[in-house]
């Protein structure tokens, strides 16, 4: 084949993970680093749709992204399609699209992958802890630690609870599995919820119109859809009322998903009873955020997925992609402009 090149941006300490990629076809792959800084505040806002404002490129990620066939990488600059005009194909290392808005990618020809699946079961255990936590008042004995006081109190066990999944696609059906395990009873709710699909260890299967009924039932509701237009404060006010009272909300979604204002209202008042939340509309959260000061929340700065070797993991999806792209064939995981996920 005709040599190829890859521009792999914040990868560099990665070199030697991308040396399965080159193996493909020795001396015609060519994998070159560049470095890309910007904030996480900046990611944050793109997912937003918000306004960022970039710093002046290197010169040498401008010389890297010219003669860029494919690119792997997170953190992407706006007008990503004109500062590299023969990009194929963009891998971003990422559950979602939402971080490439403002970019120009979503908008062009460009193909574009993500690692869909591959962290889900690392995700779906993140929302298995933050049920124990609650359900077995971890934060409440913590407390006590720091006090130095000795209080016995019942706790309680997931077992015939009921955890109600906001989306049954990839993170949802992994963590429907994992609460299986512990016995809990399990419903969703999808966007292609039809008599004809099963979803393995969901017990009911609803759709979206059913939402309400779901939150009624559910004692551990977990947010686990795509960033979309449809899904955009898909959980507010009226949808938080339909919560149990004792019901616990766990979102690892995005923070999108959720309006965060009446979120916030619903946890003074204890409408709810509390909520486990990785993801918020504002990244990093603000300090003046009364998220921080409630005790009936737990707070995690988007590490759901921030797994040990999470890079080398994905650099080794990537080359398994990159076969099938070379080979003509169907490439996974890929970003399907219809439907916007």
């Amino acid at each position: 084949m005709s040599r190829l090149t890859i521009v792999a941006l914040n990868a560099a300490t990665q070199d030697a993970a991308f040396n399965q990629v080159r193996d493909i076809d020795p001396g015609n792959i060519e994998v070159v680093h560049a470095g890309f800084r910007s904030t996480w505040a900046n990611v944050s806002a793109r997912r937003r749709s918000a306004a960022v404002i970039e710093q002046d490129l290197p010169d040498a990620l401008r010389s890297a992204l010219a003669r860029a066939d494919v690119v792997f990488g997170f953190l992407v600059p706006t007008h990503l399609p004109d500062l590299a005009p023969q990009l194929r194909w963009l891998h971003t290392p990422a559950t979602g699209i939402d971080h490439l808005r403002g970019t120009g990618v979503l908008e062009s020809d460009i193909r574009i992958t993500t690692v869909g699946s591959l962290f889900a079961p690392v995700i779906a255990e993140h929302v298995l802890a933050a049920m124990l936590y609650f359900a077995k008042r971890l934060g409440h004995f913590e407390q006590q630690r720091r006090d130095r006081t000795w209080e016995m109190t019942r706790v309680q066990t997931l077992a015939v609870h009921t955890a109600g999944l906001v989306g049954v696609g990839n993170i949802g059906s992994h963590v429907a599995r994992l609460a299986k395990v512990f016995g809990m009873r399990v419903i969703g709710v999808g966007r292609t919820a039809t008599v004809a699909r099963v979803v393995p260890a969901v017990d009911r299967l609803l759709p979206r119109s059913e939402l309400p009924a779901l939150l009624n039932q559910s004692d551990y509701v977990v947010v686990a859809v795509a960033d979309t237009g449809e899904t955009r404060h898909m959980i507010a006010a009226a949808e938080l009322a339909a919560m149990k009272p004792e019901a616990i909300l766990i979102n690892v979604a995005r923070g999108t998903v959720i309006d965060e204002p009446a979120l916030i209202a619903a946890l003074q008042t204890k409408r709810i009873a509390g909520a486990a939340l990785d993801v918020f509309a504002e990244e990093p959260l603000p300090a003046d955020s009364p998220l921080w000061d409630l005790p009936n929340v737990l707070l995690t700065p988007h590490v759901a997925a921030n797994v040990e070797g999470y890079l080398a993991s994905a650099i080794a999806q990537f080359a398994d992609n990159l076969r099938r792209f070379l080979s003509g064939a169907a490439l996974e995981n890929e970003y399907d402009r219809q439907r916007g996920y």
